[in-house]
């Protein structure tokens, strides 16, 4: 079923991230529910890297997604390992050292091993927050039907209101978003595709699912997406990747420089 994107944004909002002032002294944080979310977002992620932005990664720990016959035999925990090499493999490919990589040890449901909205889950992202203190936070739409997606957004947010400081959360549009506000975008072609489609299938335990569960690989099915959001802002690329801004803890008719579009 075709993702319902409902574009609320007044015309002069929406701007692609390349006409941002965007400053390579900005730190970027991306808070990822699964391994494979940092890839889902992955041009926009190169080109801030390009830009100079210093990138950190938070990765929730999860052997949900990984089919039986895939490694048979393999426990929760060693499915959890499993994905997480995938996702240390994919970062190495896009060119980030081991060390921007954090995979967080959180409580998930004991069903299908997602992150869930518990006390103790939002204690360890608040202080993971803290930390890493980043000016710019991405990561999952709330509005989507992938519990780790809404669980991952409302700890972040509980987390950047709890501390205070403004910060800038930028919510990516994915295939289990419902709807979202696209204020801004990240245009890219086929040579970028072609790109993004190696970084994904590092995923093999995913890429392999999709291919027996939906006729088409992981890549395809983040790169469809894609492709109906450029289609959606009438753009001249083939594909681009979306986000909603949502800013924490700064007045409601103000935005932090950088996102004033120049």
């Amino acid at each position: 079923m075709k993702t319902d994107i409902q574009r609320l944004a007044p015309a002069d909002r929406l701007c692609p991230i390349p006409k941002l002032a965007l400053s390579g002294a900005l730190k970027v944080l991306v808070m990822a529910p699964h391994p494979d979310d940092f890839d889902a977002i992955g041009v926009t992620m190169k080109y801030l890297s390009d830009n100079g932005n210093p990138i950190a990664l938070g990765v929730a720990r999860s052997g949900g997604g990984i089919e039986e016959a895939y490694c048979p035999g393999f426990t929760l925990s060693e499915k959890a390992n499993l994905r997480e090499q995938e996702q240390r493999r994919s970062l190495r490919f896009f060119g980030l050292p081991d060390a921007a990589v954090t995979f967080l040890r959180l409580a998930n449901d004991d069903a299908d091993d997602q992150l869930t909205d518990a006390p103790e889950n939002a204690a360890a992202i608040e202080s993971f927050l803290a930390e890493k203190a980043p000016d710019i936070v991405f990561m999952p739409h709330g509005n989507d039907t992938n519990s780790g997606h809404r669980a991952m957004h409302a700890l972040v947010a509980q987390a950047a209101r709890r501390s205070g400081r403004t910060l800038v959360a930028l919510l990516n549009r994915d295939p289990k978003t419902v709807s979202m506000r696209m204020d801004l975008y990240m245009p890219f072609g086929r040579e970028e595709a072609d790109w993004k489609s190696t970084l994904m299938r590092f995923h093999d335990s995913q890429h392999q699912r999709n291919l027996r569960t939906r006729g088409h690989g992981v890549d395809e099915r983040i790169l469809d997406v894609n492709r109906d959001t450029a289609r959606a802002l009438s753009l001249a690329h083939e594909y681009a990747e979306a986000f909603e801004i949502e800013c924490y803890n700064a007045p409601a008719d103000t935005a932090p420089n950088f996102l004033r579009w120049v």
